[in-house]
């Protein structure tokens, strides 16, 4: 980002005399332009730190979630759907009395250059992202992103939303002047993903046993038990795929034998064709002023 610079500066002398004849020569000295500060701003996925993205000259840097996590949800490498978390971190100083806030926002689905805008919250239809919510929120101590928020109703009319970011504007990352020469401030920050798929079903077995003892009594047993119905996660389904075979032939006595099959298998899209997602963050720098807004 831009560095802070000292100008030309005009010498002068004590005294009324001094000065007019200063004036009157138009002598001026000029002093180099030297930095006496900067500003920095950088993000990075958490495992990444030697790849951060640093902003130049005050521009949102991007982090892409590769598509191919995302996909796990459906086919999970264990075998068991779980949520998939994606970590990042924000970083950056201000000298002097600046100060330093950003915004976190997720920005678009991009595949191939193709790209679905995410303003709105709501993902591309048929996606991966599109069957589930996604969360930004800040990460607790140590990294801990076990701490979900609620996921907040939907508005009025509206479809309920595929992406929330939970205090994502105006996010103080340095208070204006407090700035150390030499030290970065750090946020991490958590993603996570969860399917909107129904909830597990559970089957019910009941049964009841009646007898007769040796006394003539009438003894009753019930005995119940559960099994759970686990539906695994998928894509809607994009069609139905139809096989036919036929064959026919003659038999040793000459008669002709003919005979026809059927099947047919459902085909549903390749989860891990799903779309990166683009997380931007626009840093800021701020002033104690308060007529001063930040950026200015």
């Amino acid at each position: 980002m831009t560095a802070l610079t000292a100008g030309a500066a005009v010498l002068s002398l004590g005294g009324a005399l001094a000065a007019q004849a200063l004036w009157g020569a138009a002598l001026r000295t000029s002093v180099p332009v030297f930095p006496v500060g900067s500003v920095a701003f950088a993000a990075f996925p958490s495992d990444r730190p030697d790849a951060p993205q640093s902003s130049e000259d005050g521009e949102a840097v991007s982090l892409r979630i590769p598509g191919a996590l995302l996909a796990e949800i459906i086919e999970p490498p264990e075998g068991t759907s779980k949520p998939v978390v994606w970590r990042f971190t924000a970083q950056g100083s201000a000298p002097g009395i600046a100060g330093m806030d950003y915004d976190v926002s997720v920005r678009e689905q991009l595949d191939d250059g193709a790209t679905h805008d995410l303003s709105s919250g709501h993902a591309l239809p048929g996606t991966v992202l599109a069957g589930s919510t996604m969360k930004v929120f800040r990460a607790g101590l140590g990294g801990d992103c076990s701490a979900i928020p609620e996921t907040p109703p939907p508005n009025e009319g509206e479809a309920p939303r595929n992406v929330h970011v939970f205090d994502g504007e105006d996010v103080r990352l340095q208070d204006p002047g407090a700035g150390v020469p030499g030290a970065m401030t750090t946020h991490e920050w958590c993603a996570v993903v969860e399917w909107n798929h129904a909830d597990d079903g559970r089957y019910r077995n009941d049964v009841t046993v009646s007898g007769v003892g040796e006394n003539g009594s009438v003894n009753h047993g019930i005995a119940a038990w559960h099994a759970v119905v686990g539906v695994p996660p998928a894509l809607e389904m994009a069609g139905t795929y139809l096989g036919r075979a036929a064959a026919d032939g003659s038999g040793e006595n000459g008669a002709r034998v003919r005979a026809e099959g059927e099947w047919y298998a459902d085909l549903y899209p390749d989860p891990f064709g799903e779309p990166d997602i683009v997380i931007a963050l626009q840093p800021a720098v701020t002033s104690p002023s308060p007529d001063v807004a930040a950026g200015d």
